[in-house]
């Protein structure tokens, strides 16, 4: 038997799955940096021209919202890195002590480990051992997580909206006092208190920021993230079930074809 005990995935891909999601994260913060950097040596940004606290707020949400769930893209990332370097040291284990039961009494939990209790609880009650359906259902649990962070996505970019909306709101009813204000004095005086800071216009810059940001961290940030785990879920699921079908179901229905001869499953 081979003295490595390893799934074709390095010979698809030369990184890992975290080393990937690390490469993009750093690459998409070096954008954002240099992005807000163009930003603010081009524009004047003030208190001002943030809105008012409501819309303050909502920077402030969509900031942490951002940060949390880039962190849970993160701790996604090393939990699947983990998983799949424990595969494939506890598919060797197992091929060491060649008994399951002993296996499952010594293996630190884990993924792996699962999934063989439950194959050899299918293997103690039928000798047809198939892993499909345990790799499919794992694969669903494992895009659930994943879906948390794209949920949190989605809210960011409605948040910008919303933030958008609350700029708009601002601006407007800034505009109808300076309006009602301005009823008897001239055009200069009027485009003056319009554009000047903290004027009503100011509502437009806070409505464009809160859109920027939204769209930025949940849109494309986010987007890709949660699209890199996506790969690696699938990356894992495919080398967890590469290993159980190479190394452990061979050994599992070769003893299962033998205690079926011997009338095993018929008495049970």
């Amino acid at each position: 038997m081979s003295d490595t005990f390893e799934s074709f995935e390095s010979t698809f891909e030369s990184i890992s799955g975290y080393k990937r999601w690390r490469n993009w994260f750093i690459t998409l913060s070096v954008i954002t940096f240099l992005l807000f950097l163009g930003l603010f040596s081009s524009v004047t940004i003030t208190l001002e021209s943030l809105g008012g606290a409501s819309v303050i707020s909502i920077y402030l949400v969509i900031i942490v919202l951002s940060v949390a769930t880039i962190y849970k893209t993160y701790q996604d990332a090393v939990f699947l890195e983990e998983e799949t370097k424990l595969a494939s040291v506890q598919v060797r284990q197992l091929n060491e002590l060649n008994d399951v039961p002993s296996f499952l009494e010594a293996a630190d939990q884990s993924i792996f480990r699962s999934h063989i209790g439950s194959l050899f609880t299918i293997f103690k009650v039928h000798s047809q051992i198939q892993q499909d359906n345990l790799v499919e259902i794992l694969q669903l649990r494992l895009l659930a997580r994943n879906r948390v962070a794209e949920l949190f996505a989605s809210i960011l970019i409605t948040l910008g909206l919303i933030g958008t909306i609350l700029g708009l709101i601002l601006m407007m009813s800034e505009l109808k006092v300076v309006m009602n204000g301005q009823s008897g004095g001239g055009s200069d005086n009027l485009i003056a208190s319009l554009m000047g800071e903290g004027g009503p216009l100011s509502g437009l810059d806070a409505a464009f920021y809160t859109t920027l940001l939204g769209a930025l961290f949940g849109g494309v940030i986010l987007r890709i993230l949660t699209s890199v785990i996506s790969s690696n879920i699938s990356r894992y699921t495919a080398h967890l079930a590469e290993l159980t079908e190479v190394y452990v179901l061979p050994m599992m229905r070769n003893t299962a074809a033998k205690l079926e001869e011997s009338g095993y499953y018929k008495r049970s």
